[in-house]
């Protein structure tokens, strides 16, 4: 078997590099005298009888693939005509609103708006088609705060509406109004996720989600749809360069694969523009917190055939914590290519460079007593060090056989290499003394990730199809060389002393390497009846492979496995925009190592029922969802009672609760809600003291709230201000009768347009963001006594933007 994966990645990537080649062909031989084909119309079948406009609208939503809104009353008392048959998106919207006096036009993000202006007396008054659409893509941007489509919950561009799982999209422009400065602070409004405090989150995208850990590329962080990398230390993300991160929550390996039960967050890359995109930010903040941002897009040929993308950062920080910075420097390049309407390649590439010092965990005791204080920093600054240097680059190819087959194939390098050192937290005296242990890391990754998939639209008496089937490939390589024995000497807390270096033991390496390869096949069939009812079919077989070396022995081992798995899911779509769903998911991860027999461990399953409701207003950007499921991930590694040194597979974790989420943007108001309940606890292990305890981190209750509004209305144009409040209930610390203390944080934001002040000031705004507006002192715990940090302190932000 691991001969055969050895093998794969190269009849996989070159099929890939053969059909780009091929796809790209006809382009640059368009047949003399034709039309160019970037202007040839394609059609999509419609069948939206006369009803009701706000419910027609909503089917042509569906049926288009488009984001429809409109102005309050605008469709109120209007009925539609009827639209059968095939026409492109602009002649069928063009026919649903024959003779209701509604006009429409195309915002920048791709949104069809609909105004309704007053008719001269007496006259006819008929649609004014003012723009072409397109159609409206998952990485689309989105202005506000609500995506209507979204295709991580699917592999294809597909409405939240029609999706039969737990899906949460946070956009661009919420990234931007929350001033998130990591992905896991993007998702603080988002339910069912937690995480550790900013002081980890800043050197790793780690987060739970229904109660489970998503951690890297292997447990659920994507990228563009495709698997990151091996390493959740080498692959932390730069929010400034994402157009939107959706999360999918619950058992979701039908779609990408070995992930763990509780879902996987994509984030979305930012993509070139056809339209003149230029931003310029500087910014300065607590904590000596400097920045300069930049976000650039065009066309690079007169046609439009060529585009371009080009977003950097460069940051500069202290932190709350003494003799710990917090710096990054980020550049993205991306470059598209569409010769015709059918066909575009975008290629994608990054460089991240993230410094900054390990927050070493630190006692439950410790800090639920408050005799460490919250700036105390217990490395040594000549020492401690976290430098991290990661590249990407990657190809997007779409070809459009016609408007009912389309072929996609995409592919990214991925790298990353590492220095992290730091002294650890053992024992605190009674007079503050601390004594501390040391760790030295140096590590690389690298991984390369391919995915080809085929995509047919057909019908079968009163059945529409769209069915997806593909073949991807991952393969990762992770070094990690530890070094953890030698001599630290002691500080004082109350008194630190620093100066006194650690000597490292470098002759004891408790390193390992670790290779992978994973290859999936998958299918998956989106059956719509009577353009009511949505019936989603999945299933994948996926074969995985994984080498693991001791550096300290030289001991080596290799695992094969395989699993088969599947989704059911069933949604009816109601005229007024209700969207009830079930489903039924599945989930698979591979188990590393071998019992005391010898016998390797077959991977762990996740199994997940989940009942839902969505609600879309017609015309409106506004969406609520709520779900409740139940998730059971059996086959975990315990402790094995006869010899303490190795595991058996006897152990279950069960995770049940409910979620609610509202988001989107009414007039000048825009807002994010969400409430979730989570009881993730194990159900079934071999230790007595451990059956029943929660899971560590994830609270039972935890709740969100953002808004903001434009003043304009009341007479103080250019002016919005915003807020948010988040509480996060008690957590479970295993080994203490009290839980980690609950807490709520308070956020605010404050932006003005300054070409309200002048007009040479055109598209300049200066924005204030605070976080932890009270000052609330908190901590968060992530596994067991020893594995808790303080949050941040209030911090404020103020940042200079130009936009031309």
């Amino acid at each position: 078997m691991t001969g055969i994966f050895h093998r794969r990645p190269g009849w996989l990537l070159a099929g890939t590099a053969l059909t780009a080649i091929t796809l790209s062909l006809p382009a640059a031989a368009q047949r003399p005298g034709s039309a160019p084909a970037a202007t040839r119309p394609t059609g999509r079948a419609f069948e939206i009888p006369a009803q009701p406009l706000a419910s027609a609208l909503n089917a042509y939503g569906r049926q288009s693939g488009l984001q429809v809104t409109a102005e309050a009353g605008v469709v109120a008392g209007l009925s539609s005509q009827p639209v059968s048959g095939t026409f492109t998106t602009e002649e069928a919207l063009h026919r649903l609103l024959a003779g209701t006096g509604v006009t429409w036009h195309v915002t920048g993000d791709g949104t069809v708006m609909l105004t309704r202006p007053p008719a001269p007396s007496g006259a006819l008054a008929v649609p004014e088609v003012n723009v072409t659409a397109g159609r409206l893509r998952s990485w689309s941007p989105v202005r506000g705060y609500a995506a209507m489509i979204g295709a991580a919950g699917t592999r294809t561009d597909t409405p939240l509406l029609e999706t039969p799982q737990s899906v949460s999209i946070v956009t661009a422009d919420q990234i931007r109004a929350t001033d998130s400065s990591s992905v896991t602070e993007a998702l603080a409004y988002t339910p069912g996720l937690a995480a550790q405090a900013s002081t980890y989150s800043r050197m790793a995208d780690d987060l739970m989600i229904r109660g489970f850990n998503v951690a890297d590329g292997y447990s659920g962080i994507l990228r563009d749809g495709m698997r990151l990398g091996p390493n959740v230390y080498g692959t932390v993300q730069e929010p400034y360069g994402l157009e939107r991160v959706e999360v999918v929550r619950g058992a979701a390996s039908v779609l990408y694969g070995q992930l763990t039960p509780g879902g996987l967050v994509n984030t979305v890359s930012k993509r070139p523009t056809d339209e003149p995109l230029h931003e310029l930010n500087i910014g300065y903040g607590s904590y000596n917190r400097r920045f300069i941002s930049g976000d650039f897009g065009d066309r690079l040929t007169e046609d439009g055939t060529v585009t371009y993308r080009l977003t950097g950062l460069w940051r500069d920080a202290d932190s709350w914590i003494d003799h710990t910075e917090d710096n990054r420097r980020y550049i993205a390049p991306a470059i598209t290519w569409r010769p015709t309407q059918d066909t575009s390649l975008t290629l994608l590439a990054s460089y991240q460079r993230t410094e900054t010092q390990f927050s070493a965990p630190m006692p439950f005791a410790a800090l639920n007593s408050g005799t460490v204080p919250r700036d105390f920093f217990s490395g040594e600054p000549g020492f401690d060090r976290f430098q991290v240097d990661a590249y990407t680059a990657g190809y997007l190819l779409e070809h459009a056989f016609s408007d009912r087959v389309a072929f996609r194939s995409s592919a990214r390098y991925f790298t990353s290499t590492g220095r992290w050192d730091y002294l650890t937290f053992l024992s605190l005296a009674p007079n503050g003394t601390l004594s501390r242990g040391l760790s030295q890391r140096e590590e690389s990754s690298t991984g390369l990730v391919a995915d080809n998939s085929l995509e047919l639209r057909f019908d079968t008496g009163p059945a529409s199809h769209t069915l997806l089937a593909g073949v991807d490939y991952f393969t990762a390589r992770y070094n990690s060389h530890r070094y953890t024995t030698g001599t630290a000497y002691p500080i004082n807390v109350n008194n630190p002393v620093y100066g006194r270096l650690p000597i490292v033991n470098r002759a004891a390496d408790r390193g390992s390497r670790v290779n992978g390869d994973q290859v999936g096949i998958y299918a998956q069939d989106q059956i719509r009846l009577f353009d009511r009812l949505v019936l989603t079919l999945g299933g994948r077989y996926d074969w995985s492979s994984r080498e693991t070396e001791i550096f300290r022995t030289g001991q080596r081992s290799s695992q094969d496995d395989s699993a088969f798995t599947s989704r059911v899911g069933l949604v009816y779509l109601f005229d007024s925009g209700f969207a009830p769903y079930v489903s039924f998911s599945q989930s698979f991860a591979p188990n590393i190592g071998s019992d005391r027999n010898g016998g390797a461990f077959s991977p762990t399953r996740g199994t997940q029922y989940e009942v839902g409701l969505r609600y879309q207003p017609p015309g409106t950007s506004l969406l609520f969802s709520a779900a409740a499921y139940q998730l059971t991930q059996q086959d975990a590694l315990v402790t094995d009672l006869v010899d303490p040194n190795y595991q058996v597979q006897a152990g279950e974790v069960r995770s049940r609760g409910f979620e609610l989420e509202a988001r989107g943007d009414i007039g000048p108001f825009g807002f994010v809600a969400s409430y979730s309940y989570t009881d993730a606890r194990t159900t079934e292990t071999t230790v007595a003291a451990q059956r029943g305890q929660r899971v560590p981190l994830v609270p039972y209750n935890t709740a969100a709230l953002w808004g903001d509004v434009r003043l304009d209305g009341i007479g103080l144009p250019g002016l919005k201000i915003g807020g948010g409040v988040r509480f996060v209930g008690a957590a479970n610390v295993p080994g203490f009768s009290r839980d980690t203390p609950s807490y709520v944080l308070a956020d605010a934001m404050v932006r003005y347009d300054l070409d309200h002040l002048a007009p040479s000031l055109r598209g300049t705004s200066i924005t204030i963001n605070a976080h932890n507006l009270f000052g609330e002192k908190y901590f968060t715990c992530a596994g067991d006594s020893g594995g808790c940090r303080y949050g941040a302190p209030r911090t404020v932000l103020a940042t200079l933007s130009y936009r031309w």
